[in-house]
């Protein structure tokens, strides 16, 4: 992504990339700690890998960030927006091959063989992304895969509350907000003992991440110029390092609610908005912080992770849960209590998942990424195309020969 038309253009927000490293990292050791029950390195860091899901949500913040980008640069600079269609090209060839790609592993590998409907019924809800309405679908096939739904809902969704978001981006943030809180709140109050879990996972539970990371992109865009001086620089650490402290915060608290019945989604009813803000101070105060301070995000390893981020989701758990299947590394009854293959899966698992999620985007994922999206309107024929750039061609020669013509004359 390129910076705001105020900053230089060349410019990536690699702090944005390092972030979106920590998710992946987030999630994958909150997985791997589901099946190895490895402690932290330190005892009071276990609250990271156990409440490591948030991750997720720190996704769905750069998603919100990422796309409204675009438009409200262009909306500041006067230029038209981004076209519709290549919006619509951009996520469907970024998702869907490497989705479809993972649901046809999975099934090649027996991974989704158990599950409580059919693989029909499985297959067509997960390729409409509507699997996360009905409970029976929504840890089908791959567990992980109910955030593409929630994703792709949100892109579809998009057009519509940019439409509101350009004309009053804090009114229609405060009203995204106000409806993911009212959805939780509803679903705890109805469906506490149903489906309260997993239909508060769906698209309105999360509107209002998304919303600080679509205004967290306002924000910067509109006034990032004016904070390049050197004092709004050591203030966007103070505000970097403030947003960091708010989370660990928040996230010790989660952990410390977790004897609690269906303690993550409860926690997160009035407190997910605290998360988003946390996430907004992160990466505003990185985004204007001293360049030695961003190197705490935007660095080689974070941006690598980042670049693989999509595969490494989509394949993390299968990886995981099939060394654990073909006893990789070697154990016999719990291994729970050898604290020596605790730490020699972990160290498997990673390393598993990072080079098959490599593997993928590299070979697979960036060629297609290279594709040029179809011709969507009436395309000249061929011999109005060939005939043309003659035409250019010829008219450029003129030119050029009246400039030498002139040139002379003028000796």
């Amino acid at each position: 992504m390129a910076a705001s038309g105020a900053l230089h253009e060349e410019s990536r927000l690699d702090v944005l990339d390092g972030l979106r490293g920590v998710a992946v990292l987030l999630v994958l050791w909150y997985h791997v700690w589901e099946i190895s029950w490895l402690p932290a390195p330190v005892a009071w860091l276990q609250f990271v890998p156990e409440t490591g899901f948030v991750g997720v949500h720190l996704f769905f913040f750069l998603s919100g960030f990422v796309i409204v980008y675009p438009f409200v640069r262009a909306l500041t600079a006067g230029r038209k927006q981004p076209s519709w269609a290549n919006f619509a090209w951009r996520r469907f060839i970024k998702i869907v091959p490497s989705y479809v790609l993972s649901i046809a592993v999975a099934y090649a590998l027996g991974y989704a063989q158990i599950q409580q409907l059919s693989n029909w019924a499985a297959v067509v809800t997960h390729l409409l992304f509507i699997h996360t309405w009905f409970p029976n679908s929504y840890g089908a096939i791959n567990g992980v895969l109910w955030t593409l739904a929630v994703e792709v809902e949100f892109y579809c969704c998009f057009p519509l509350i940019w439409l509101a978001f350009k004309r009053r981006p804090y009114l229609t943030t405060a009203a995204m907000i106000l409806v993911a809180w009212a959805w939780r709140a509803y679903l705890a109050h109805c469906c506490y003992t149903g489906v309260f879990a997993e239909y508060s996972e769906n698209l309105p539970g999360y509107l209002d991440i998304f919303a600080f990371g679509m205004l967290s992109a306002y924000v910067f865009t509109r006034y990032g110029h004016r904070l390049r001086s050197t004092v709004a620089r050591f203030a966007g650490a103070a505000v970097a390092i403030a947003g960091v402290v708010l989370l660990v915060a928040l996230l010790q608290s989660l952990f410390n609610y977790r004897i609690n019945d269906e303690w993550q989604g409860v926690w997160q009813i009035d407190k997910r908005p605290l998360l988003g803000l946390g996430f907004a101070m992160v990466a505003l105060g990185f985004l204007i912080s001293p360049r030695w301070l961003q190197f705490a995000l935007a660095n080689p390893p974070l941006k690598f992770l980042a670049a693989i981020s999509y595969n490494l989701y989509l394949y993390h758990q299968i990886v995981a849960r099939e060394l654990l299947a073909w006893h990789v590394p070697p154990y016999s009854g719990d291994p729970h209590e050898d604290h020596v293959w605790q730490v020699n899966y972990t160290l498997a698992a990673f390393g598993a998942a990072i080079a098959e999620a490599a593997l993928v985007t590299y070979c697979f994922e960036r060629p297609l990424l290279r594709l040029r999206p179809p011709r969507l309107g009436p395309q000249r024929s061929g011999h109005s195309a060939i005939r043309e750039p003659a035409r250019n061609r010829r008219r450029n020669r003129d030119r050029r020969d009246r400039d030498r013509g002139n040139a002379r004359g003028g000796r």
